[in-house]
């Protein structure tokens, strides 16, 4: 097996100067460069990270935490976050939270435990205790959020969807297409998503339709054996026991969205015929299903590029700075409306 010093020898230069191209840190002449990476091709050189961590206290490794496994979009944008990653030589830990605030915390001190290098942060709902937490923390380890938990605050790194102005625009939408009673199916508390049902609220009121309690399904995140598609079927299942059931039904991602269009479709209703259906994500399955889902886009492979690609920054550069990025999501009509 072949060291750090033989590749040195090979390529003729020094073995910092070897390192600097390793780690890509520091000015190396591009002839070097490519002199140093053609040796290390030769003699089928890879670098030792655990060893370069016990060196530096970096392992090339950051973590992607997210709350939900059976939530589609999180694998969706974890091929974001591991194309740029990988790209640049770091490895990607996959924790799931489980939907569970204090599990959060205990994985991040899990992770720092084996001296993690970054982290990129998911969450579906943030108590007092979580925020202070995590805030502090970003200040020493660089840190990405993936939702709106510190919308108000400039001083962390956030790369978010829009959601109420795209939500709001739909029911508009419905309106026009001759929709009067729009139901939507939201999650209990889960502050990440909350701005899509405002949205919602506020489309109704410029619509001129009354709000009703009954035409809102709220899915307990909690239960953490139940979907997010059997969540929208129970959804679907009591709007339509409605004296008046809807016209219409928005949901606030798409796996509910395809749940409650499963019920409806079971019953014998038709869809968008008798009742349209709007998810909001745009994961590849709402593609594949029959009727194919209209949904509110995120562009969730870019989130996770573009969050690697500011966690790199601050892991490469500066972890002071920060930065907020926002993107504002598309309507894709398909069969569902």
């Amino acid at each position: 097996m072949y060291s750090i010093i033989d590749v040195a020898e090979k390529a003729g230069v020094s073995k910092s100067t070897v390192s600097r191209v390793i780690n890509n840190n520091g000015f190396v002449k591009e002839e070097t460069r490519r002199a140093v990476e053609e040796a290390m091709k030769e003699l089928n050189y890879t670098p030792s990270y655990f060893a370069q961590g016990i060196r530096t206290g970096k392992t090339k490794t950051i973590a992607f935490i997210h709350p939900d496994s059976t939530n589609l979009f999180y694998n969706e944008m974890l091929g974001g976050v591991e194309e740029v990653a990988l790209e640049k030589g770091y490895m990607v830990l996959i924790c799931n939270t489980n939907r569970d605030p204090e599990s959060e915390i205990n994985y991040v001190r899990e992770l720092q435990k084996r001296n993690i290098d970054g982290i990129i942060f998911s969450t579906y709902q943030m108590n007092d205790e979580n925020l202070k937490y995590f805030y502090r923390l970003s200040k020493t380890l660089p840190m990405v959020f993936m939702d709106n938990v510190y919308t108000h605050n400039e001083d962390v790194s956030v790369v978010i969807s829009e959601g109420y102005e795209s939500s709001r625009r739909i029911v508009h939408r419905l309106y026009e297409k001759g929709c009067r009673r729009i139901a939507y199916i939201r999650m209990q508390d889960v502050g990440v998503v909350n701005n899509r049902y405002e949205g919602y609220m506020r489309g109704l009121e410029d619509c001129g339709l009354k709000y009703e309690t009954e035409l809102v399904h709220v899915a307990a995140y909690k239960e953490i054996h139940k979907s997010h598609i059997k969540m929208g079927m129970d959804g679907a299942q009591n709007l339509l026991l409605l004296p008046e059931p809807p016209d219409a039904i928005m949901a606030s991602i798409d796996t509910m969205a395809i749940g409650a269009m499963r019920y409806i479709l079971d019953q014998g209703l038709r869809v968008p015929q008798d009742i349209k259906i709007v998810g909001f994500d745009n994961i590849e399955l709402s593609t594949l299903i029959r009727p194919r889902v209209s949904t509110i886009a995120q562009p969730i492979r870019k989130l996770g590029v573009e969050a690697a690609k500011l966690l790199m920054y601050k892991l490469q550069v500066d972890n002071g700075f920060n930065q907020r990025i926002t993107f504002d999501p598309e309507f894709i009509e398909r069969e569902s409306t």
